[in-house]
C-alpha cells in the first residue's frame, strides 16, 4: 500500500514540475531557466537570487497541491519545486503521437536548495571618492573611528551623486552636532543625491553618510566636506579705464581657481585673476574653484577711455589751470605723488612741485620749467607729460623704488600770469606799477619785481647794465637776491639731484657743453647726446649760455658739479603760440620718458 501511495506522489511532483511551473513562471521571486527544450528533457531548473532587500526561501507557492497529513502521515512528500532529472515511471503513461523520446529511470528528487546572496562587493562608484582611514574634522555626532571609510570633497553650491554597487538606502548619519543634523544642514535622497543646504560664504560643512545594502544590510559611511561659497572681494562692478588693471580677489588662494572672461578682445584676465582692459566695453570675468559645478562667481568689467587732467587743447594753459591740475593729479594719484608747497612769489602765488618715488632713493631727477614768463608753453607739456607718466605708473613701479622725480612745472607763476593777461593781473598794487612802468608785458621775461631770474644765481653772476626792473635785462641787486631763485635754490640744496633738465624756449637746440672737466663734462656729454637721440635738437657748442651768467644752469653745474642740460623748445619767437604744442610734446615725448624712467 505504501509503494503505492510512493509511486502516487512521485507522479503528482513529476506533473507539477513538468507542467504547472512552466505554466505559472517564477515563484516568489525565483527565475526557472532552461538551457535548451522544455523542462523535464534533462535540464535544470534553477532558483536565481531574488530582488535586493527580498529574503531568499525554498518554500512552495500557496497555489501548489500538497497532500492531506491523513494520505500520508509516514512518509513526507518530497517538494515538487525540487530540480528533478526524471524518466517515465512504471507502469508507463500512455504515449501521445509527439512524443518521441523515453524517459530514462526514475531518480530519488533532491531537496530544494536555498537562494544565496550575490558574491559581489559593496563599494561606492562615485568618481574621486577616496576610501582611507584617517580623522573626521568637524564630525563631533556619530563618528566613526578605527576604520576605512569614503571620502569626497565637494562645495555647498554643488550635489554628491552617490552610486554603489547594490542597491542602498540612505540616511545622513553624522555631523558637526546632533542639532545640526536635526536641522537637515545636509539631505540624501533616496536616490543618492546629497545636498548642502547652508551656503554661506565663511560656512564650511561637514557630514557623514550611512549607505546600507538592501540586498546583504552590509553599511558603508561616505565623509563629505563641503566647501564654503566663492566669494570675491572687489566690487560687484569694476570700472577701468584702457591699459589700466585690478586685480581680483576671493576667500580662496588664487591657486584653487580658473578664470575666464567673455571677450578676450576687451579684458585679458591671467591665472593669478589680474584683469587688464584692453579696450571700450563690456565684459564679464567668471572665477571658479577648481573641481567644482557651480561654485563660481561672476564680475562685470565696465571699461572707458581714461580722461585728461591735464587739456591738451587749452590755448592759454595759466596758473590757475596748473594748480587745479597739480591737485587733481594729487587727489588721483595719491599714493604715487606728493604736492609740495614751496613758497610764494612777490604776489603771493604758490610755487609748487610735484614728487614721484620715494625721497630716500639714490637716483634723484629735477625737471623745472617757465622760469621765463613768456615761455609759458612748456608748463602745458611738462604737466601733460607728467600725467602721461602716472597714467603708465603700474609699468615703472620698480623704477620709482630707486628713482625720485621732482618736477616744478612753473617756475615764475607772476611773470607768467603777467606775459598772459597783462599788469592787471598783478594784485600788489606796487608791483603792478613797477610792471607797468617797463611795459611789454606781451613779451615779458622777468618775475613781478622785474628781475630775470635766470639771471640771479650765484655762478658767474654779473651787475647789469640795466639798473632798474626791466621786461628782460635786470639781474637784480645781487646774486640771489629773487624768492623765486631760493626757493630754486633751496630745492637742489634739500634735495641733492643726480641731474637736471631746464625747459626753455626757443630754437630747438641745447645747451650742454659747459667750461667743466671730465668726468662732469664726459656725462654732460652723454647726456644731451641722449636727449638729441630723441627730439633731434641741435647740440650747442660752448657760448655765453654756458659760460657761467647767474642762470640756473650754470650754478646746477658750476656750483653743484650736477649734470644740467637746457633745452629750448619751439621754432618760433616767444611766447609760442598754442599750435607749437602737439609738434613739441611729439618730439619730445619719448626723450621725456626716458629721462623720467631710464636715465
Amino acid at each position: 500500500m505504501q509503494t503505492e501511495q510512493f509511486k502516487k506522489w512521485m507522479m503528482v511532483g513529476l506533473i507539477i514540475a513538468l507542467v504547472i511551473v512552466p505554466v505559472m513562471g517564477p515563484i516568489q521571486g525565483q527565475t526557472i531557466r532552461a538551457d535548451e527544450g522544455q523542462p523535464g528533457q534533462g535540464q535544470t531548473i534553477r532558483a536565481d537570487e531574488g530582488q535586493p532587500g527580498q529574503e531568499q526561501t525554498g518554500e512552495e507557492s500557496s497555489e501548489s497541491p500538497s497532500p492531506s497529513p491523513s494520505e500520508s502521515p509516514e512518509i513526507p512528500s518530497p517538494s515538487p519545486l525540487a530540480p528533478v532529472q526524471t524518466s517515465t515511471p512504471n507502469p508507463e503513461p500512455e504515449k501521445t503521437p509527439d512524443q518521441t523520446e523515453t524517459p530514462g529511470p526514475t531518480q530519488t528528487p533532491d531537496p530544494l536548495p536555498t537562494a544565496t546572496p550575490p558574491s559581489g562587493k559593496y563599494v561606492l562608484l562615485t568618481p574621486k571618492a577616496k576610501y582611507k582611514k584617517g580623522k573626521l574634522k568637524g564630525i563631533r555626532y556619530h563618528k566613526v573611528s578605527g576604520k576605512k571609510i569614503y571620502r569626497i570633497q565637494s562645495y555647498t553650491t554643488d550635489t554628491v551623486k552617490l552610486e554603489l554597487s547594490q542597491d542602498t538606502k540612505f540616511e545622513v548619519y553624522g555631523g558637526k552636532s546632533k542639532k545640526e543634523v536635526k536641522k537637515k544642514y545636509v539631505t540624501v535622497s533616496s536616490k543618492g543625491v546629497v545636498k548642502c543646504h547652508k551656503k554661506g560664504p565663511k560656512d564650511e560643512i561637514y557630514t557623514l553618510i550611512k549607505a546600507t545594502s538592501k540586498t546583504t544590510q552590509k553599511v558603508q559611511y561616505i565623509y563629505i566636506v563641503f566647501g564654503k561659497k566663492l566669494v570675491c572681494h572687489n566690487k560687484k562692478t569694476i570700472h577701468l579705464y584702457e591699459n589700466y588693471s585690478e586685480q581680483l580677489t576671493f576667500n580662496y588662494a588664487r591657486s584653487k581657481l580658473t578664470f575666464r572672461v567673455s571677450d578676450k578682445k576687451k579684458a585679458i584676465v591671467n591665472k593669478k585673476g589680474k584683469i587688464t582692459a584692453i579696450k571700450k566695453g563690456t565684459v564679464y570675468v567668471t572665477a571658479r574653484v577648481k573641481g567644482s559645478l557651480k561654485n563660481e562667481i561672476k564680475r562685470k568689467i565696465r571699461i572707458t577711455i581714461e580722461p585728461w587732467i591735464v587739456s591738451a587743447k587749452d590755448k592759454l594753459y595759466d596758473y590757475d589751470d596748473m594748480t587745479r591740475d597739480l591737485k587733481e593729479i594729487k587727489k588721483k594719484y595719491a599714493n604715487k605723488v606728493e604736492l609740495m608747497d614751496l613758497g610764494e612769489s612777490y604776489d603771493k602765488r604758490t610755487i609748487w612741485c610735484l614728487r614721484i618715488g620715494r625721497k630716500n632713493a639714490s637716483k634723484r631727477l629735477f625737471i623745472n620749467a617757465s622760469i621765463h614768463a613768456r615761455e609759458w608753453l612748456n608748463t602745458q607739456i611738462l604737466m601733460r607729460q607728467t600725467e602721461d607718466l602716472l597714467r603708465g605708473y603700474r609699468n615703472y613701479r620698480k623704477r620709482f623704488k630707486n628713482t625720485c622725480l621732482y618736477i616744478m612745472p612753473m617756475d615764475n607763476p607772476d611773470g607768467v600770469t603777467i606775459a598772459q593777461y597783462g599788469f592787471s593781473s598783478i594784485r600788489n598794487k606796487k608791483l603792478r606799477k613797477i610792471c607797468k612802468k617797463a611795459g611789454h608785458a606781451d613779451i615779458w621775461k622777468a618775475n613781478a619785481r622785474g628781475v630775470n631770474l635766470n639771471n640771479n644765481f650765484p655762478a658767474g653772476y654779473k651787475e647789469s647794465e640795466e639798473r632798474n626792473p626791466h621786461f628782460m635785462a635786470y639781474n637784480g641787486k645781487k646774486a640771489g637776491s629773487e624768492k623765486e631763485a631760493k626757493i630754486m635754490m633751496k630745492l637742489v640744496n634739500d634735495v641733492k639731484p643726480t641731474a637736471v633738465i631746464n625747459l626753455h624756449s626757443t630754437g630747438s637746440i641745447l645747451y650742454w657743453d659747459f667750461d667743466v672737466e671730465d668726468p662732469l663734462h664726459e656725462k654732460l656729454y652723454e647726456m644731451a647726446s641722449k636727449i638729441h637721440s630723441f627730439n633731434r635738437y641741435t647740440m650747442m657748442p660752448k657760448t655765453g649760455s654756458t659760460s657761467g651768467n647767474g642762470g640756473f644752469a650754470d650754478w646746477i653745474v658750476y656750483e653743484k658739479k650736477t649734470p644740467s642740460v637746457t633745452i629750448e623748445t619751439g621754432t618760433v619767437p616767444c611766447p609760442l603760440p598754442h599750435s607749437q604744442y602737439k609738434k613739441i610734446y611729439k618730439r619730445n615725448y619719448d626723450m621725456f620718458l626716458w629721462f623720467m624712467t631710464e636715465y
